[in-house]
């Protein structure tokens, strides 16, 4: 219900919905491997600030579907039956695919046949062992020097164990859970400077410390929205305000202690947007952005899938037709398709016509009926309110 807070029913922000959709994009668009005329800026980097917003939605989301839901411990199982059963299967589904393309390339290789492969079938960063990690969803507790198959899937992991930590301070401490939730965010955010003062884009090392920052500055976002009284008295203007204070953001924030300020920003354009009321809310109540948002999850998660079929098939047309077409930049293999500019106008298309219409397959056919699951689960573990609500509330499951 547009323009309404509702903490006791179940209500959805249509708006928030779109914007994590345009994060997922936007994450799409940092790691198409394409040689473009922002690869390397700094602006073009700060698309990484999209994935504190997804933890910050996050916080804010589960919040606001099971602040006030959670009571006892049995809650706290069925909370974690469907956070396990909307995270984890996709995210095994997209293991197996890139372990397919693993085992191609071992039968090419000892067929004696070649795609001009860059690394060594099941090499460093796709080994068994790393494997095992994944599938436990522990690949981004430091075990690895790096990042381990699919790339993007560290903070699913996290988001996991920080929504687990969630519902653990909920049950045992529901008058308390602001300071505890704030003592968090600070603690967590001021670890993460001590660790790593040069940048807030952290992942497979300390990323636990940096998910923890961003959702629960989320949780203490929702907590003031559900005292306010349910109205912005010039929703246009912030809106617009918020945005522009975004994007000058991530034009300008280089690398440094100023990246530690961006929670406090996604705290500000969550809180205007969640009202849901001025014109770029509506905006961002079309259809296609809600569909975007809808499919968030599965064009965060599949996208790294793609991009590595692309690389094969580049390196393929590259070593075959001797095109010089591929070319390695910092560490990476990259399509070079004509000038940067033309690039990334290709880039821009291409991270929507390749990606999203899997991602809308891959949500009907894995995300949907797993989540249906999850939820069959917690209900016939239990009855209740809380039961209920973990059964049918639709604001977890667009959460990344």
């Amino acid at each position: 219900m547009r323009g309404q807070f509702r903490v006791n029913g179940v209500a959805r922000f249509e708006a928030l919905d779109a914007l994590r959709g345009v994060c997922a994009l936007l994450v799409v668009l940092f790691h198409i491997p394409i040689y473009h005329a922002l690869k390397g800026t700094q602006p073009f980097a700060n698309l990484q600030f999209c994935v504190d917003m997804f933890f910050a939605l996050s916080g804010f989301v589960l919040c606001h579907a099971y602040g006030e839901r959670l009571k006892q411990g049995a809650d706290g199982v069925r909370f974690a039956i469907t956070r396990f059963a909307r995270l984890w299967p996709l995210h095994v589904a997209v293991l197996v695919l890139l372990a397919g393309i693993e085992i191609v390339k071992l039968v090419f290789v000892r067929g004696g046949g070649s795609f001009a492969l860059d690394s060594v079938p099941f090499g460093e960063g796709r080994t068994p062992w790393e494997a095992l990690t994944n599938i436990l969803f522990l690949q981004s507790f430091n075990l690895h020097p790096g990042l381990t198959w699919n790339g993007p899937a560290w903070s699913a992991a996290l988001e996991f164990y920080v929504s687990l930590l969630f519902a653990a301070i909920v049950i045992v401490f529901p008058r308390r859970r602001r300071p505890i939730f704030l003592g968090l965010c600070l603690a967590a955010g001021a670890m993460l400077y001590a660790l790593s003062p040069t940048t807030l884009f952290v992942s497979s090392d300390w990323g636990i410390l940096r998910a923890m920052f961003s959702f629960f500055a989320g949780c203490l976002v929702y907590d003031l929205r559900a005292q306010s009284n349910g109205k912005l008295e010039t929703p246009h203007l912030l809106e617009v305000f918020s945005v522009l204070l975004l994007v000058l953001f991530m034009l300008t924030t280089p690398k440094g202690s100023f990246q530690y300020a961006f929670p406090l920003l996604a705290a500000i354009v969550i809180y205007v947007f969640s009202f849901d009321q001025g014109f770029l809310s509506a905006l961002m109540r079309s259809s296609p952005l809600q569909k975007l948002g809808l499919w968030s999850y599965s064009i965060y998660m599949i996208h790294t899938f793609l991009f590595q079929l692309m690389r094969m098939v580049g390196s393929y047309l590259s070593h075959k037709l001797h095109l010089d077409i591929m070319i390695w930049y910092e560490d990476d293999k990259l399509l070079r398709l004509g000038s940067p500019g033309v690039a990334l106008g290709l880039a821009l298309i291409l991270s929507v016509v390749l990606v999203v219409p899997l991602a809308a397959l891959t949500y009907y056919w894995i995300e949907r009926p797993a989540m249906d699951l999850g939820r069959r689960l917690s209900a016939w573990r239990g009855s209740g309110s809380a039961a209920t609500a973990l059964s049918t509330s639709r604001t977890s499951a667009a959460s990344i």
